[in-house]
This record gives structure tokens, C-alpha cells and sequence, in this order.
């Protein structure tokens, strides 16, 4: 799975000069406006979490320190565990994208 596409490939919420222009039955929609923040910050900072276990992977190879079936035992299960990390870093940026590709930009004035 690869993460999805940055926030700008999608519209950004309708603000100021934008927001103005809508219809005298529209309004920007809050929830999008929200969905699109929390979008942009995951993205932004979601490879820290992608990459939060790639420092012991490379001390555990990067050293003889602790050799052996049990070091290659612990290391597979390192390996394992970094891609279910970044297979889950990917999958919440995937499920904030899609609520947000969903999501209208305007709703109707009540």
C-alpha cells in the first residue's frame, strides 16, 4: 500500500474571497474544513510514525553486539512489525483522504 495523494491534490476549503462567492444558499461546510486540517497535519508528520522503528532496525543490524538464532529470531519479527506500522501509518492517511474525498465543501444554508 503507498500513502495517498498530498492534501493539495485536493480543494481546499472554501475561505474568505471563495467563501463569499457561494450561492445565498450555501455555506463553506465546517466538517471539510476540519476533515482537510486533520489531513494536512497526519500528512505532514506521518512518516515520523512510519519511520519510528527504522532506528532499531539499523542499530540491530548495524552491530554484532548480540548475534545468534535469537537475534535473527527478534530481528525478523522487528522487520515485521515496521511494516505493519507502516502499512497502518498508511492506512489511517488513506482513511482521512477518503472521508475527505467524500465529503462535500458546502452544505446548505439553513
Amino acid at each position: 500500500m503507498s500513502p495517498p495523494p498530498p492534501p493539495a491534490s485536493l480543494p481546499a476549503p472554501l475561505e474568505g474571497a471563495a467563501a463569499a462567492q457561494l450561492a445565498p444558499h450555501e455555506k463553506p461546510n465546517p466538517e471539510y474544513r476540519e476533515l482537510y486540517r486533520a489531513y494536512s497535519d497526519a500528512y505532514g508528520s506521518i512518516d515520523a510514525l512510519r519511520n519510528a522503528l527504522d532506528g532499531p532496525v539499523r542499530t540491530l543490524n548495524g552491530t554484532d553486539a548480540w548475534i545468534g538464532p535469537e537475534s535473527r529470531t527478534w530481528g525478523g519479527q522487528l522487520e515485521t512489525q515496521r511494516a505493519a506500522l507502516r502499512k497502518a501509518a498508511d492506512q489511517i492517511l488513506w482513511d482521512i483522504y477518503n472521508r475527505l474525498a467524500s465529503t462535500q465543501r458546502t452544505v446548505v444554508r439553513v
